[in-house]
């Protein structure tokens, strides 16, 4: 039996299933079926493009936090080494005016040191003689003075920021006006 044949013989059984009607008695019932067929086809197109775009957020999302993990991965690290550098600058303050050998050793480990961190993203935040600033500052006392109120008057412990982000915050003295 050639390709031909066989052809014919299933065209002539699938007339037969359909009761050997023609597209022009069934109009109505293939409109209908383009009809349909355009719906799903808009439904499957709106699905892929939510897809897509679900996808792309995905992939935005990854690489942000595949650059936030590069830029802020070692702030544990550092906060876990800036109790290290208080101590040098504590022994740096306490050696003020002294100049034997071991006080310059300590004071080239501190600028070394420090330098080694900003190179990493850390900075220090300058905060005496600056407006107070919750964000950045934490208050643990308020001093009367005659400068302007809420200003940062002492600092006890050094803030820092890594790349922008605050890591610590400075432990300050605020100015209050005096009383009468």
């Amino acid at each position: 039996m050639d390709v031909d044949t066989q052809n014919e013989e299933i065209n002539g059984s699938f007339d037969e299933e359909l009761g050997n009607s023609s597209l022009d008695n069934n109009d109505e019932d293939g409109s209908a079926l383009v009809k349909k067929l355009e719906e799903q086809l808009l439904d499957a197109k709106d699905r892929y493009m939510r897809q897509a775009a679900d996808i792309e957020n995905m992939r935005r999302r990854q690489e942000k936090e595949r650059a936030d993990l590069l830029k802020y991965g070692t702030e544990k690290l550092l906060q876990d080494l800036l109790p290290v550098l208080d101590s040098l600058d504590k022994a740096m303050l306490s050696a003020d005016g002294q100049t034997n050998p071991v006080v310059e050793g300590v004071k080239m480990v501190q600028k070394q040191f420090s330098s080694v961190l900003e190179q990493h993203g850390l900075k220090p935040l300058q905060s005496k003689g600056q407006v107070f600033d919750p964000n950045v500052h934490q208050a643990i006392q308020r001093l009367e003075d005659d400068v302007a109120e809420d200003t940062v008057k002492e600092e006890f412990q050094k803030g820092y920021t890594l790349n922008g982000r605050l890591v610590r915050p400075s432990m300050v003295s605020v100015s209050v006006p005096k009383s009468s």
